[in-house]
């Protein structure tokens, strides 16, 4: 813009630039799959830290927003979706036993605000994985958004299922301790 006008139309065009990368931010926020580094209780993206290792028969997951809101919920619902199938579809190379998700675990320790289509985005993707045999578990909401998903009565929906870290949600999933 400073080459082809001025200062004041550089600085305009970079504000706009500016604005439009925030908006495409936060209708397509980020989501990351998430595995255990070896030796730890810490559960990293696995793209970032390709030695972290995936849980068996469960999917985990981190949105990197901090609001789920109408711009963004179908995308996150969608995405989630997404990676189930293709899981499924990996599967179906294996025998029916080895590889099926039971779980999907949903790290919302970066959410700080849940509007009402998050949480029908929500309650959608809870009913879309019980259909297909899968339970949702929350992981560690901010009290802000525990207190909106418990008074929309979600976390009776997905049966109190909502803990402070992966390996409580983890243990308790698979029986091993509360």
């Amino acid at each position: 813009g400073v080459l082809f006008g001025s200062v004041e139309i550089g600085l305009l065009v970079a504000v706009v630039i500016s604005f439009a990368k925030i908006i495409l931010i936060s209708i397509r926020p980020g989501i990351e799959t998430l595995g255990r580094i070896p030796g730890t209780d810490i559960f990293a993206d696995t793209d970032q830290y390709p030695m972290s290792v995936k849980t068996p028969r469960v999917l985990i997951c981190r949105v990197k927003s901090a609001l789920l809101c109408f711009a963004n919920a179908s995308s996150i619902e969608e995405r989630i979706m997404r990676w189930i199938n293709e899981e499924e579809e990996d599967e179906n190379t294996m025998s029916n036993d080895e590889r099926k998700i039971l779980f999907v675990v949903l790290d919302m320790s970066n959410l700080m605000n849940v509007d009402t289509s998050g949480i029908t985005a929500l309650v959608e993707l809870h009913n879309n994985l019980i259909q297909i045999g899968i339970e949702l578990v929350i992981v560690n909401p901010k009290w802000h958004v525990f207190h909106k998903l418990n008074q929309a009565k979600f976390v009776s929906k997905i049966g109190g299922r909502v803990y402070l870290t992966i390996r409580e949600a983890l243990d308790a999933c698979f029986g091993l301790k509360v």
